[in-house]
């Protein structure tokens, strides 16, 4: 197979990756469109099995491709390069979360769903201005609303900020990244320790330093060796493991997440090292969901919540469909006219997910 031709399959493989880890999170947050005995039934579910480490690994995939997009060009902190870099994130990031953090405060002047809390405009203003400033994960932890899912992309975004200043450390950059890793494994200091889990990003770091050593083409050859038969099986056992290992840890707060991450880095590790796209044709509808996964998160809840206001004496079957249902065409309509005209219109093109590879390239292209 061609190089161009391994990449397409990776790509394929981590953006399907990307589907499955915003429908993880949609089953997490499944309570939002359910009402009485029904919410109660998910919640018991939820104390089995906990689809949140769809989070987990977001935060892998963006930790590895923090690898990918810069430290593959840049070894060393460079005042340009690290412009260039918050240039980027800030395009894509910033106005999709003010946007939908500002519809947030539709809330205060509708009446909510049956049985969901009412909010006052203040605490709804909290929690846009804490969204806007990637503050929610600290607003959360004050703050408990149904909108407190901004929190992750607040941790992505401190993440992006810490990442480049890490680079000052010269030789002492991965001696630190370890030790972060470390630090919030066993002795994380924030609380609620869930909030401020970026276990995965620092993680997805390390898999990528390990991904461009020249052993691991050892491993990235019996990965290739493997059918994708069991490349599906392995990856789905470790995707529930990771689901359950996270409520059988609970008790052991930030190992927990470290842990989860670290069986998610097997399925990760099975889609960036295949060079065929693993869940073929089938595939494609997750791969079209991991296209919108951004701009799915941002809106999910606030739309799932303004079809409640309309359809909460609905039967639960026409209601979750048609609350997904127009999730997924709002995201589309998110990801076209705010996400994607800001990420094409850089002025310089990073290779993101549709680049992204596990060997350091050889030449430039």
């Amino acid at each position: 197979m061609s190089d161009a031709g391994a990449r397409h399959g990776k790509n394929r493989n981590i953006q399907f990756l990307r589907g499955l880890a915003i429908v993880l999170v949609l089953l997490a947050h499944g309570s939002v469109m359910l009402i009485g005995a029904e919410a109660v039934w998910w919640d018991g579910v939820l104390q089995r099995f906990l689809p949140g480490v769809g989070v987990d690994l977001f935060f892998l995939i963006s930790g590895f491709l923090m690898g990918v997009t810069f430290l593959r060009k840049h070894r060393q902190f460079d005042a340009a390069a690290v412009y260039g870099f918050y240039k980027k994130r800030i395009r894509r990031v910033l106005l999709p979360t003010w946007f939908w953090s500002a519809v947030v405060l539709l809330f205060a002047v509708l009446e909510p769903p049956r049985g969901a809390p009412s909010y006052s405009l203040d605490t709804l203003l909290g929690v846009t201005a804490s969204a806007a400033f990637f503050l929610a994960n600290v607003f959360n932890a004050l703050h408990e609303t149904d909108f407190g899912y901004f929190w992750s992309i607040a941790l992505e975004v401190q993440f992006y900020l810490l990442f480049p200043l890490l680079l000052l450390l010269g030789r002492a950059f991965w001696p630190a990244v370890i030790g972060i890793v470390l630090w919030f494994s066993f002795a994380n200091p924030f609380a609620p320790e869930w909030l401020f889990r970026a276990n995965g990003l620092f993680l997805g770091l390390l898999l990528w330093k390990l991904s461009s050593l020249e052993s691991f083409r050892l491993v990235e050859r019996d990965i290739e060796a493997m059918s994708p038969v069991s490349k599906v099986l392995v990856m789905g056992l470790a995707v529930l493991a990771a689901s359950v290992l996270a409520i059988a840890l609970e008790p052991f707060a930030s190992f927990r997440w470290a842990a989860t991450t670290l069986v998610l880095a097997i399925p990760f590790m099975l889609a960036a090292c295949s060079g065929e796209a693993i869940f073929g044709a089938l595939s494609r509808p997750l791969e079209a969901i991991g296209q919108v996964s951004f701009s799915l998160y941002l809106c999910h809840i606030p739309v799932c919540l303004l079809c409640m206001h309309w359809l909460d004496d609905q039967p639960v079957l026409p209601r979750v469909a048609l609350c997904v249902t127009v999730s997924l065409i709002v995201a589309g309509l998110s990801y076209r006219y705010i996400e994607r005209p800001l990420t094409e219109g850089a002025v310089s093109r990073e290779p993101a997910i549709d680049e992204v590879g596990t060997r350091a390239p050889v030449r430039s292209r």
